[in-house]
């Protein structure tokens, strides 16, 4: 890996996965720094900047984006805010890292329409930054097994703070918007492309929130993908890859071990009633810090970096659309662009 100089970081917003999981992941890259921190209240953004090690803590998002020392932003806003400052940072000049989903509606990607080329902005899906996302891929492409056919995922946990912001409908909750664009994207990602259709069930709460949502994805020439994501089950998180020549399933698929190794299995045998299982095994990792990593290398221009653009994610957020528009109609959705 080439060695460049560390990007210098601003964080927009005090949320749980700043502190929890970006900012350490940061702090440990040497491609990386935080270099400030901006919250609507002067307080948490201080604290958390003296827990960091941030240089600088400020009561405004505006006064990052205004912070000359700050090359790239991370948006750390909860869901419906996330096009509104990506553009504003844009139009600052800076690099943007958006946490998914980058936005609630493919639609709403018109707003980053005809900003600074020269600028990279991307849809924070850390996972597949993790050196066996990308050996999968590699795997995939090659065609050592023949063509993917099938996937499928299970990903939920048990959501119990009723003040959590994936509470509230306006502000993009429920278990799709926060776990169904993984597995949207994970099947894109496995699958090369897009699906032109999908059909979708989703079990609403209260507040109208979908707790629970089953979807099935049709990419043509019979390939398939299922998934299921819940916010109000025990803690899942597995895929599985179904090959002309090969079953690939990898453990621990979304939130992989930071202190074991991480595992992709691979069965080529033909019987049921017998299995061929190679093991390739990837070193524990913190891929929060291999996402920042990789962000800082492309801002760098490191082109061996993988990088996911603009294009990216309207197309992710396209499958959010039909995903929506199917459970609403109980039938098929095409999703547009595809």
């Amino acid at each position: 890996m080439q060695e460049f100089s560390q990007v210098r970081w601003g964080i927009l917003g005090a949320a749980r996965i700043a502190d929890g999981a970006v900012i350490p992941g940061m702090m440990k890259s040497r491609h990386a720094t935080a270099q400030a921190i901006g919250a609507r209240d002067l307080t948490r953004a201080q604290d958390m900047a003296d827990r960091h090690g941030i240089a600088r803590a400020y009561d405004s998002y505006d006064a990052v984006l205004a912070d000359p020392q700050v090359e790239a932003v991370y948006i750390a806003l909860p869901n419906h805010l996330h096009v509104e400052w990506a553009r504003r940072a844009a139009d600052a000049g800076k690099h943007v890292l958006i946490e998914k989903p980058g936005a609630m509606r493919a639609a709403d990607y018109t707003a980053l329409d005809g900003i600074d080329p020269a600028l990279r902005i991307s849809e924070a899906f850390m996972v597949r930054q993790q050196p066996r996302w990308i050996r999968l891929r590699e795997i995939l492409r090659q065609g050592h097994y023949g063509a993917p056919m099938t996937f499928s995922s299970l990903l939920s946990f048990m959501m119990t703070n009723d003040g959590d912001f994936r509470q509230r409908p306006e502000w993009g909750g429920g278990a799709y918007y926060d776990l169904g664009c993984y597995t949207a994207m994970a099947a894109r990602y496995v699958f090369d492309g897009e699906p032109q259709r999908v059909l979708a069930v989703m079990d609403r709460n209260g507040a109208g929130i979908d707790m629970f949502t089953s979807v099935i994805m049709d990419f043509g020439a019979g390939r398939q993908a299922s998934f299921m994501v819940s916010l109000a089950q025990a803690s899942s998180q597995s895929i599985q890859i179904v090959c002309e020549r090969g079953f690939i399933t990898l453990p621990q698929a979304y939130v992989p071990s930071r202190s074991q190794p991480n595992l992709i299995l691979i069965d080529t045998s033909a019987d049921h009633a017998n299995s061929r299982i190679t093991t390739l095994e990837f070193p524990a990792l913190d891929q929060y810090e291999e996402e920042v990593t990789n962000f800082s290398r492309v801002i760098r221009g490191d082109a061996e970096a993988p990088y996911f653009d603009l294009a990216d994610a309207r197309a992710n957020a396209a499958v959010c659309d039909a995903v929506f528009a199917s459970a609403a109609s109980g039938g098929w959705a095409s999703v547009k662009g595809a």
